[in-house]
């Protein structure tokens, strides 16, 4: 860890007592422990192993509460082998935390948000697969879970399934290794509904994708409901067999882009009010303007200020936010509007405000269009299919063709990469 991350999420535990099986923590509040569960709980089983030399339990206590960690760390008498942390989960395997209710609507999620609420009413008929990609952070395993918590809730009998790409990885090789595959796999095609999250981690393993291929056929044939999360767009993922990209983008491909400002006040205001946090609406409004990476780093912001406050004993304020987030702002990426990014491609090429949306496909028009698409896609934040609509209605297989043309030609071509660099300092992308 780092010193800063160290100082915030480590230094202020204080150890209360310590049984054959359980190690009692004590943390400034719930919000604090729920942050330590989520991020931290592996970390923690590990480094009590490496200095204690058994596993254990984590308790985490406050003023006025406390929760049990969930996490045992299973260890072997050699030292040197380290078997991997397991939670306790329900059989689905669903994050209990993780529905409808709590997901927070914007314009940045709200299509994929309906899309998942349909999914979930007709699960099998309607959008299969259903594959949702953004970045880290933005809400697509919250939504993979709603989906298979809808389900149930409205089928009490429903088999629901949840896993991630690594766990599929380490239950194959598991039935592999005890001649128990077939079992395996006959197991994973009675389901109802399956998810897959972060199918990217299946690249370059070719034994996982090939029984993975043979499930999703089986599973897309027989009418069940198959949804998958991605940090990328179906075409773009490298490493992964062609096949099996291009049947993740049977159904419905759906993205989820970073929330605007007032959604992430929405996001800010909601999780303080669960983990009865004092949330002034200006402190919440100072966050959301220093952290808009995503929802993960917005949250963790919000347990750090109340922890900070708790440990110090100060009000949780504005002149107590502005102090820890300081400078936060210039580590943000900057994130650029479509139409300044396409006002200032053209007049570096000397084209006028609308050619890059026109048909028209002159050697010039055509290299400023993908310098655009590509300037979009990085420092826009903006989806394949945003960028396509907003550049003349155009296909987002056109947009990611463009993106991948340009990054080749930035690697390989010196003086192309001296004339795009020079494009994006003169439009203000660095």
């Amino acid at each position: 860890m780092d010193q800063e991350e160290f100082e915030s999420w480590i230094r202020p535990l204080i150890p209360v007592s310590l049984s054959s099986e359980t190690l009692e923590i004590s943390v400034p509040n719930r919000l604090f422990a729920s942050w330590l569960e989520e991020n931290y709980l592996d970390l923690l089983a590990n480094a009590w192993v490496e200095a204690n030399g058994r596993e254990t339990s984590f308790t985490f206590t406050w003023d006025g509460g406390g929760m049990q960690g969930e996490l045992f760390q299973e260890y072997s008498s050699d030292h040197d082998k380290r078997v991997t942390p397991k939670r306790n989960v329900n059989p689905s395997g669903l994050i209990d935390r993780y529905d409808f209710e709590n997901f927070v609507i914007g314009p940045s999620n709200q299509f994929a948000r309906a899309a998942a609420m349909a999914v979930s009413q007709q699960p099998g008929s309607l959008y299969n697969p259903f594959f949702l990609y953004g970045g880290v952070g933005l809400g697509k395993t919250h939504l993979a879970n709603a989906i298979g918590h809808a389900v149930l809730q409205n089928n009490p009998e429903a088999r629901v399934l949840f896993l991630s790409a690594d766990s599929f990885t380490n239950q194959l090789i598991e039935a592999i290794a005890r001649n128990k595959s077939v079992a395996f796999k006959n197991r994973l095609r009675r389901v109802d509904v399956i998810i897959i999250d972060d199918v990217q981690f299946l690249a370059g393993r070719d034994r996982t994708q090939e029984e993975f291929f043979h499930v999703f056929n089986a599973l897309y044939e027989s009418g069940r409901q198959i949804v998958l999360t991605c940090d990328k767009f179906p075409n773009e993922l490298e490493g992964v067999a062609e096949r099996l990209c291009n049947r993740f983008g049977w159904g419905l491909v759906a993205d989820l882009q970073s929330p605007d400002t007032e959604t992430r006040i929405a996001i800010l205001e909601r999780k303080a009010k669960a983990e009865g946090v004092e949330l002034p609406v200006d402190v919440a409004s100072l966050i959301a303007s220093k952290v808009d990476s995503n929802i993960r780093n917005l949250e963790g912001a919000l347990t750090r200020i109340s922890a900070f406050a708790s440990l110090s004993g100060r009000p949780l304020d504005r002149e107590l936010a502005a102090e820890l987030f300081a400078g936060l702002a210039q580590d943000e990426p900057k994130v650029l509007s479509l139409d300044d990014l396409e006002r200032g491609v053209a007049t570096h090429f000397g084209l006028r405000t609308g050619d890059l949306r026109a048909r028209r496909r002159t050697k010039k028009i055509a290299e400023a269009r993908q310098i655009a698409m590509y300037l979009m896609r990085r420092y826009g934040n903006a989806s394949y299919p945003t960028i396509g609509a907003h550049l003349g209605g155009r296909d987002h297989s056109t947009v990611i063709h463009a993106c991948q043309c340009i990054e080749r030609r930035r690697r390989e071509d010196a003086k192309f990469r001296h004339i795009l660099d020079t494009v994006s300092k003169r439009i203000g992308c660095v």
